[in-house]
């Protein structure tokens, strides 16, 4: 370098506003700014100088001071050794500034696991051993040394090493077979895929491609490289790897827990820098290893001194900064011992007044550092909460998307009801603390629907086909009937799925929650629609329950047809349903034929027919309102005296039932209401033979006379009954024929449709047409009774058999008073 005169100094305030620049940012996010070797040059107190700098930068800019006045050693491994101990102090340093939080992190792993390597000082291996035989124990070791915190106090570390090992030896035997298991597996993914072992690959100094792997190269580095490889190479590396490590450490990732601001660069100071020194020699390493591997790095280094370093002939101290900064493309292309070197000439003056301190880091920086860690946190608790609202919303499944076609709806203020359709996996009604047989039930579908599967895959020729159960599988009142009913229909389907398979004809049952009263059955019903479109393995051939004659029934069916399922209803019974949609059938008789039995019934009645009849009915019910009519119709010419009560509620009107033995009380209402009614009967009329003749409505099921006849002795009630002939076989009775009979007539349809010569597909058409089919000759001889569809209408089946049926309170006794209907012969007064 040429001298720098004292003309040409530079003021301390000057100095200040250039160096500034360096480690000190704008406002905005600018890439790291090529950084270069200042050389402050002042007779005298040239010590004076850079421990005012330090000062400055106090403890907002990472720095690190450096002596580096020693004359390099002349044996080369010697002067590697000067040199990796200036940059051990070096990384040391800024390694403090970790227990400062705007900080952040000054990470040197590259570096401290090259320094680690070379201390090592192993023997130059033989020809005759094995490369790297000892390498892979030495990097275990350096591996746990690294995991392991480094403790001040030996004494501390002894006892905490005692601790471990006294902890190792108490594990059981299994935990520790898989930490020797783990281990090496870490090792093997470390060494091949590691950031730092790539990075040594990758790099040129020492030409790493000479070894086959990184366990290859590091075996050169434990064997004292200086000495037996190109010691210059070897210092380059430990610069290069001090250099990268700064450089990742202020490289933005989002993946990173904190930012280390880019608002305060890390400062070298090297003082005592002059000619023929070991600062000489680390000056000239940083000069090279920047020229050569054009990599950017953050570092600034500062220099004090006297004089110059020798170099090639340069004008950059007169330029200043500013001149360095356009001439240093130009110097590095060519390769220029000193194109990152700049030496400035500070001028002094009396009283000089310092620096101060170095200014505050923008208070926006903490933020900024923190964006990651902020939008993890944020994307964490939305994911989260999204995750859990979503659930919430899909009947509290850890796995919402495995049943997409259920979700929660509020009904009532604080519950509500998960609706929709399942394959038996998800159980409806499982948070009840009385629905264990419902569950179980549920369960027991999901195993046959597997078994069906399975069978499917095993003869892909035979028929296989999915029927869905649209029905009332939750309830807002754990003491309603309706989930009685449903477990006794659960059971038929359970009967005919298992019967089905057996006749080699595989059925998928699904399980669709219409919601309390079908509240939701119109939006079910899309689901439905939805799920027959996208099922082309098992079709959708029809659906089967409709969950009994409500307000929510009639838009299902609406919904149903547009889908062309055709709909096979279970205990729906109003007149007016037929008309919805021709594609609609059910299993029971209308509540038309079912007002001409009660009507011959009532007319035939011992010693004689009552004079006086109420029906009691729920004017807002569908079911009930369009039975009370049809009872009506039928009873209005014989009887005197025939009264309507449409409130619907027994306790509202109780003082209001006419007794006695003339009187005939019909209760044409739900089952979850007759316990009430009796009730009302029983308070109003006292004695027993006061009581007026009680009969009531198909609604009512075995479990609903079980619970409510068992403590009313001696009272004897009469009911309409769809299934009053139990199916000995097959251990079913109740509403569990008229399930396991509406499987049976989409079964004879799937064979219909399987017997047509041109290979007609099958779907919810074809199976339609299928239904039509059965009628006349060839009905479906069911356990509830014969069901022929050739009736007007082709819907409803052909005088199906009704049953009178009487229990006897307290004792649960069951007789059958009046049969009506196919095939079974009629005993009593039946319509002609």
């Amino acid at each position: 370098m040429s001298e720098v005169s004292a003309e040409q100094g530079i003021s301390p305030e000057r100095l200040q506003a250039d160096l500034q620049q360096r480690w000190l940012r704008h406002r905005r996010l600018e890439p790291v700014p090529d950084q270069p070797v200042v050389h402050l040059l002042r007779d005298g107190d040239s010590d004076q100088l850079l421990s005012s700098l330090e000062n400055h930068l106090g403890s907002n800019v990472p720095h690190a001071r450096l002596d580096v006045g020693e004359e390099p050693r002349s044996v080369e491994r010697r002067r590697s050794v000067q040199i990796r101990d200036l940059l051990d102090s070096a990384a040391g340093s800024l390694r403090e500034h970790d227990s400062w939080p705007r900080v952040g992190r000054l990470r040197f792993p590259r570096y401290t696991m090259l320094s680690w390597l070379l201390q090592q000082n192993d023997q130059r291996p033989e020809l005759t051993h094995r490369p790297g035989s000892n390498i892979r124990d030495r990097l275990h070791d350096y591996l746990i040394e690294r995991g392991r915190r480094r403790r001040k106090n030996e004494a501390d570390g002894e006892s905490r090493s005692a601790a471990w090992n006294s902890a190792a030896e108490q594990l059981p035997w299994y935990l520790f077979v898989l930490s020797l298991l783990l281990f090496p597996l870490y090792y093997g993914l470390w060494v091949r895929f590691g950031r730092v072992p790539r990075w040594f690959m990758r790099q040129h100094y020492l030409a790493p491609r000479e070894s086959a792997d990184f366990p290859a190269f590091a075996q050169r580095l434990i064997s004292t490289p200086s000495q037996w490889e190109n010691a210059q190479e070897v210092r380059k590396l430990l610069v290069h790897a001090f250099l990268a490590d700064l450089s990742d450490t202020y490289t933005r990732r989002v993946w990173r827990w904190r930012w280390v601001p880019r608002d305060s660069y890390p400062v070298l100071l090297l003082a005592d820098l002059e000619p023929g020194t070991i600062g000489e020699a680390l000056v000239g390493l940083l000069n090279d290893v920047r020229n050569e591997t054009g990599a950017t790095d953050p570092l600034l280094v500062i220099g004090s001194g006297a004089e110059p370093l020798r170099g090639e002939e340069t004008s950059q101290g007169s330029a200043g900064l500013d001149g360095w900064q356009k001439s240093l493309q130009d110097a590095r292309r060519r390769r220029s011992p000193t194109a990152w070197y700049v030496p400035l000439r500070v001028g002094s003056a009396p009283d000089e007044p310092g620096f101060g301190r170095a200014l505050p880091l923008l208070k926006r920086s903490r933020l900024l550092r923190r964006l990651p860690a902020l939008g993890l946190i944020v994307l964490l608790l939305g994911t989260t909460g999204g995750y859990f609202v979503h659930r919430e919303q899909h009947c509290g499944l850890w796995t919402p998307w495995a049943n997409p076609d259920l979700s929660t709806t509020a009904l009532w203020e604080s519950t509500g009801e998960c609706i929709g359709i399942s394959d038996g996996s998800y159980q409806f009604s499982r948070d009840m603390a009385d629905a264990a047989e419902l569950v179980q039930l549920q369960e027991i579908i999901a195993e046959q629907n597997r078994l069906a599967e399975q069978n499917h895959v095993q003869y892909p020729d035979r028929p296989y086909a999915t029927i869905v159960y649209f029905g009332t599988l939750t309830t807002a009142d754990a003491d309603s009937t309706t989930l009685a009913g449903t477990v006794e229909e659960l059971k038929g389907l359970i009967n005919a799925q298992r019967d089905a398979r057996i006749a080699q004809l595989p059925l998928r049952i699904l399980l669709a929650n219409g919601g309390a009263a079908m509240r939701r059955g119109a939006e079910v019903a899309e689901r439905i629609a939805a799920l027959a479109e996208r099922e082309t393995e098992a079709p959708v051939v029809g659906v089967v329950g409709m969950g009994g004659s409500w307000r929510g029934t009639d838009a299902a069916i609406k919904r149903l047809e547009r889908a062309t399922l055709p709909m096979v209803g279970i205990t729906t019974s109003a007149d007016h349903l037929p008309g919805l949609s021709k594609l609609y059938h059910q299993i029971a008789p209308s509540n038309a034929q079912e007002a001409r039995v009660v009507g011959s019934y009532v007319r035939a009645m011992r010693p004689a027919p009552p004079t006086g009849v109420t029906v009691y009915y729920d004017q807002n019910d569908p079911y009930s309102n369009n039975l009370a009519e049809d009872v009506h119709r039928e009873l209005a010419p014989s009887t005197p005296r025939l009264r309507m009560d449409p409130r619907g509620n027994p306790t509202a009107f109780w003082q209001e039932i006419p007794c006695g033995q003339d009187e005939l009380a019909f209760f044409s209402g739900r089952a979850d209401q007759l316990g009430a009614f009796l009730s009302a009967v029983q308070r109003r009329c006292g004695d027993l033979p006061n009581y007026p003749r009680l009969l009531a409505s198909d609604d009512t099921t075995k479990f609903v006379l079980d619970h409510e006849m068992r403590e009313r002795r001696n009272v004897v009630l009469d009911y309409v009954s769809f299934n009053g002939v139990p199916a000995w076989d097959s251990g079913l009775d109740g509403r569990s024929l008229l399930a396991r009979d509406s499987i049976a007539v989409l079964q004879q349809a799937i064979l219909n449709v399987k017997a047509t010569p041109n290979g007609v597909p099958l779907n919810g058409a074809t199976v339609w047409s299928g239904i039509n089919q059965i009628y006349g000759l060839t009905p479906v001889h069911g356990t509830s009774g014969d069901i022929d569809y050739g009736s007007a209408s082709g819907q409803v089946p052909v005088d199906k058999a009704i049953f009178i049926l009487r229990v006897h309170g307290g004792t649960q006794q069951t007789e059958r008073i009046l049969t009506c209907g196919k095939p079974f012969v009629e005993a009593g007064p039946c319509p002609g």
